[in-house]
């Protein structure tokens, strides 16, 4: 058997690793002119690393990265709202939360493939199937067959195109901006992560390997607002210059051109992924907004619980469709309470945000956030021998 892998990020390459490990042969086709990921650090939760873990790659990807072991939300002065034992979590469950480099990890995992399974410079630009196989096509006359097709292409997925139709990202109401620093800070220890809330503004913050830091903000504004002339930088310290440390000097240690600047989106959770033998996986089956930190974890799963249903099942059909009615509401679910939180964190309304801040201090809500992080981490994935 073998299977075409349209995209060549995260989640595509988990797939192939994670298809070869089941003995099927996987041939990864990305448009870029070599692998590479575009962004700062990322959260690689006990979920995720448990994947890694059965995909043979966990020691290959967090060597570099940091583990988290307390996280803290607080007002934008610096107030505590709440405090979570991810170490804790994580030992209980067997797997440590980690922040890592988003080019590091892909690049870890690419080193478990090997390198003549990999076609860049391959834009695909349609599909074709029929009774023995399914054809890709690219922008340069070349094709592909298989006997499956994945489409792992990311948020704006050809192949998802195809499948379900065009529509447009649906924009959440705020803007992100991603940073990267070298940055060392008393107030800022190892192990230590947190997010800040204002009226319709965020700011998190986490290590990321030794002595680096990676940090996030967001703001409410419509969506296209041109970024400023001044740079991101100068845009960022704008916004929030003035709370507490150690926001606007991590802002001030990072280069201008390390910021990235992008609308937060997603996609509202659809009813089907494929047919015949045609899936998706990753950003191009479920894009989700980053509020829980599970974008690129789900990815990982998606890869696990494919091969697992391709090694399991008879027929290439039947296995796409286990795996897509294994993965649809699990996804739908999370992309949906991500983007419920997004909303409760953007409140711009004085009142509104004095009430979500009292709020989360009671031990009712403490307790029903703790629940739903530990339902997802414990997520459970079946084993690939």
């Amino acid at each position: 058997m073998k299977a075409v892998i349209i995209g060549g990020g995260i989640g595509g390459v988990s797939a192939a690793i994670a298809l070869l490990r089941v003995g099927i042969e996987a041939v990864v086709f990305e448009q870029a002119d070599a692998l590479r990921e575009v962004g700062a650090g990322l959260s690689l939760w006990t979920n995720a690393v448990e994947a890694l873990r059965k995909l043979g790659a966990e020691e290959a990807v967090l060597a570099t990265g940091s583990i988290l072991e307390r996280f803290e939300a607080r007002t934008w002065q610096g107030d505590l709202l709440t405090e979570t034992s991810f170490g804790e979590l994580g030992r209980r469950l067997g797997a440590p939360n980690v922040l890592v480099h988003r080019a590091e990890l892909l690049r870890g995992l690419a080193l478990l493939i090997d390198e003549s399974l990999v076609c860049c410079r391959a834009r695909c630009v349609a599909f074709e199937e029929n009774a023995h196989g399914v054809t890709a096509r690219f922008a340069d006359g070349r094709k592909a067959e298989g006997d499956l097709l994945i489409g792992a292409d990311g948020l704006h997925s050809v192949i998802r195109g195809k499948l379900v139709g065009e529509t447009k990202p649906r924009y959440s109401g705020y803007t992100g901006w991603r940073g990267l620093a070298q940055f060392v800070h008393e107030k800022f220890p190892e192990g230590y992560g947190i997010e800040s809330w204002g009226p319709g503004r965020r700011f998190g913050l986490h290590h990321c390997g030794p002595g680096r830091v990676y940090w996030y903000a967001t703001k409410n504004l419509p969506e296209r607002t041109p970024a400023a002339a001044a740079g991101h930088q100068a845009e960022v310290l704008a916004s929030f210059g003035g709370w507490h440390t150690p926001i606007p000097e991590v802002i001030k240690a990072t280069e201008s051109s390390a910021i990235l600047r992008n609308d937060i989106v997603d996609r509202k959770p659809v009813k089907h992924w494929g047919r015949g033998r045609v899936t998706l996986l990753g950003d191009a089956a479920h894009p989700t907004t980053p509020n829980l930190g599970q974008g690129a974890c789900q990815a990982i799963e998606d890869a696990v619980v494919l091969a697992s249903c391709l090694r399991k099942a008879s027929d290439v059909h039947s296995a796409l469709r286990s795996y897509e009615s294994q993965r649809l509401a699990w996804t739908a679910d999370i992309t949906n309470k991500s983007w419920l939180i997004g909303k409760i964190c953007q409140w711009e309304n004085p009142l509104a945000c004095w009430l979500r801040n009292k709020l989360s201090k009671t031990s009712l809500a403490q307790r029903s956030g703790w629940r739903l992080i530990e339902r997802i981490f414990s997520h459970k994935l079946p084993d690939l021998g």
